[in-house]
């Protein structure tokens, strides 16, 4: 069995510290599984080869910001089983990408292309949802900000690349799922650990309304077509269940989410539509 499989940050050589080390967490964890299972073709920046040249079953291709370019060209030279790609949503980086597998008939283990085009855009996805589950306010447009009492015509200036969202207090949790074809799998329900950004998370956390929780996350993953393989989705649980918002991706939530079999294994099976079998246990961790 032939994977490819990589992570964009580690594959670019990116240079923001918070972004490196949550890929680096995703992609230790997930490659360990893969090599398990296979042989594996990665993509790494090449301040970043010298740490995985231990691992027999890893076929290295140095990476630089031609990611596109290089994705295809391993694609054209090998016969790839499965791929899986985790990348951001921004700029379309993970859409692109995803489209390359898809005009090349690789087995993607995660979403399509149409999923990351609807759940990556954060307005797209408001639009798509809000008539079926509770999401926050949101406002897309030309928006100037000001102090309420402020003076001297001070202000802060949003356009079309951002939204406004309304700020809803509560429980800040998050749902990892497995989708297939036909069915969607529960895995664990997160505790997130959020101060300014994403600081970590108390993974398979009991929740007396965990049934409600995800039969809500269920009903906003069904709404988008497209959506794969692993996805993790963000709520707010007050009185009410919000849906904040929907990654059609691998999140660093597995860091700490121990399945039995391995996740990697669980994707393969399920990109097979095969019926999925499993035990979840989890961790806190702190970034």
């Amino acid at each position: 069995m032939k994977i490819l499989f990589f992570e964009f940050a580690l594959a670019v050589g990116y240079d923001d510290k918070q972004i490196l080390k949550e890929g680096s967490l995703m992609y230790n964890t997930l490659l360990k599984q893969f090599l398990n299972l296979g042989e594996v073709i990665t993509i790494l920046d090449k301040q970043f080869i010298h740490r995985y040249k231990i691992n027999n079953n890893l076929t290295i291709v140095e990476g630089n910001e031609h990611l596109e370019n290089i994705l295809e060209e391993i694609i054209k030279n090998n016969y790839i089983d499965y791929a899986l790609i985790i990348a951001p949503e921004e700029e379309n980086i993970l859409y692109n990408l995803t489209k390359i597998l898809e005009e090349n008939k690789i087995k993607n283990l995660g979403s399509s292309s149409n999923g990351v085009k609807i759940a990556g855009d954060k307005y797209l996805s408001y639009l798509t949802l809000k008539d079926t589950v509770k999401m926050p306010n949101t406002y897309l447009g030309k928006y100037v900000i000001k102090k309420r009492d402020g003076c001297g015509g001070k202000y802060n200036f949003v356009n079309e690349n951002y939204i406004i969202q309304e700020y809803v207090d509560g429980e800040t949790l998050s749902v990892s799922l497995i989708v297939g074809e036909n069915k969607i799998y529960f895995l664990s329900l997160n505790r997130q650990f959020i101060n300014n950004g994403f600081k970590g998370a108390e993974v398979n956390i009991f929740h007396n309304r965990k049934e409600e929780i995800f039969n809500e996350v269920k009903k906003a993953v069904k709404k988008i077509p497209g959506l794969f393989g692993y996805v993790g989705v963000d709520v707010i649980v007050n009185e009410d269940i919000y849906v904040v918002d929907i990654n059609p991706r691998i999140t660093t939530t597995i860091y700490k989410l121990h399945t039995s079999p391995s996740l990697a294994k669980l994707l393969i099976d399920n990109k097979d539509n095969k019926v999925l079998k499993y035990s979840v246990s989890g961790e806190r961790f702190y970034l």
